[in-house]
């Protein structure tokens, strides 16, 4: 071989990992997620200063958790019963157990996994020599190896990751309108029911009223001071 072949070889021979590594990063970077638009909102994005305005502890009404909306004790008890046993709202956390979990997963396929293991035996004499002088041996292991992982050429695997991530959001927002529905539901069931109670109450005591108002003008009729008239409005 002559000399300029050798030399022409080991001037070549370090741009193949170079050459390896751009073409990777050049993959990497030709990702096939179409740029996302927001939609424009039917509502406007922001409300005007004076309806945003904070109370006086600081804290969106948005913010504040149901038990400082609700001041009886005997509703705050039934909303905690019906967010312990409904099963709507069951299924809406396991959903978003779900959906957290699938988002971990997604997040772990971006980068490879290596497992490592070592080991260590010892062998007793007995074991090794029948004859001959005794002796111990020992033996030490040790591993590297990665899993299987996918280079993410084309950004499929950063688009499952995105995906899984808006799933989990999704799911954490129809949990939240789920519980807050469920509460609003618990609360106006229980309002009809005091308010259906008063109406009750009050018509009973308007029944008894007219009862005695028809005592006092039968008796007045039976007396003469009242006409047939009056008894029958009464």
């Amino acid at each position: 071989m002559s000399r300029t072949s050798v030399t022409s070889t080991l001037r070549h021979l370090p741009l193949r990992p170079v050459a390896l590594a751009a073409a990777a990063a050049l993959l990497a970077g030709c990702s096939l997620i179409p740029a996302y638009q927001r939609p424009a909102a039917p509502v406007a994005p922001q409300w005007p200063a004076t309806a945003g305005a904070l109370p006086e502890g600081g804290t969106a009404a948005a913010d504040l958790p149901w038990q400082d909306f609700v001041q009886d004790a005997q509703l705050r008890e039934l909303i905690s019963l019906a967010l312990a046993n409904n099963r709507d709202l069951r299924v809406a956390v396991q959903n978003i157990e779900a959906a957290r979990a699938q988002y971990q997963i997604r997040r772990a396929d971006q980068v490879p996994n290596f497992n490592a293991t070592a080991g260590f035996s010892r062998s007793a004499p007995s074991a090794l020599a029948a004859f001959g002088a005794p002796r111990v041996s020992q033996a030490y292991s040790v591993g590297v190896a990665m899993a299987s992982w996918e280079i993410d050429f084309f950004g499929r695997v950063d688009a499952l990751k995105e995906q899984a991530l808006a799933q989990y959001l999704a799911t954490e927002e129809a949990r939240k309108s789920a519980q807050i529905s469920l509460v609003a539901n618990v609360a106006s069931a229980w309002l009809t029911l005091k308010t259906d109670t008063e109406l009750l109450a009050l018509a009973e005591r308007t029944l008894g009223t007219r009862q005695q108002t028809l005592q006092l003008t039968k008796l007045r009729f039976d007396n003469g001071a009242s006409s047939a008239l009056d008894l029958r409005q009464a």
